[in-house]
């Protein structure tokens, strides 16, 4: 499975490499508060739906479809479900420093 959808992160950005790493760096820029939000348990679910519909906009799509999911749990599976996105953003975020180095 392909974790980067670059077909749709080019139709999104009109294939601008510059603006393309640009947004990836603002992304990049954010996973620290997601995993805060994570971590402390205030604001989970925000952070979630926020980490969802930016992933889904770049064309991380299992990262997107996994938050998505999480997003329904309950308090007592937040820790699985946060292990589970955490996992998927890990990978997401492999393929954005994969991304960033075949950029020219």
């Amino acid at each position: 499975m392909t974790i980067l959808d670059r077909a749709h992160f080019d139709h999104m950005t009109g294939a601008d490499r510059a603006l393309q790493l640009e947004i990836l760096e603002l992304f990049r820029g954010q996973v620290s508060g997601w995993r805060g939000a994570f971590a402390s348990g205030a604001g989970w679910r925000e952070a979630l739906h926020a980490m969802k519909g930016s992933a889904r906009g770049i064309g991380f799509t299992q990262l997107a479809a996994t938050c998505e999911a999480a997003e329904q749990a309950d308090e007592a599976g937040r820790a699985e479900v946060l292990g589970q996105v955490e996992a998927a953003l890990s990978e997401a975020l492999v393929a954005l420093e994969q991304f960033a180095a075949d950029a020219p």
